[in-house]
């Protein structure tokens, strides 16, 4: 489809803001004032549900892309991924902090 790519990178990113949105949620105030980074790595890899469990099987990939020709290194991608994600959050976090932007 023309601007599948587009569209598709246009709804990751935006499920990435609202990760950090439900970790703002659940974390509150406090973190934002002093970030730390265990409560961003476990939204990072608690978010690998979504892949796992939605985006595979959409794909034709099985839950946790089990019809992947090697899904463990499939699963072990996606879970790097994800707990990158999760550092990103918190090293932005700390960024936006120490320029006194939050």
């Amino acid at each position: 489809m023309p601007g599948e790519r587009a569209v598709g990178w246009a709804a990751h990113y935006t499920v990435g803001i609202a990760l950090a949105g439900v970790l703002l949620a659940i974390t509150g105030p406090a973190w934002v004032e002093a970030p730390t980074p265990g409560p961003a790595l476990g939204v990072g890899v608690a978010s690998v549900i979504l892949p796992y469990a939605i985006l595979q099987p959409g794909m034709g990939a099985g839950f946790a892309a089990s019809r992947m020709p090697d899904p463990v290194a499939a699963r072990m991608n996606t879970f790097l991924t994800h707990t990158v994600f999760g550092a990103g959050l918190y090293l932005a976090a700390l960024v936006l902090k120490t320029c006194q932007l939050l």
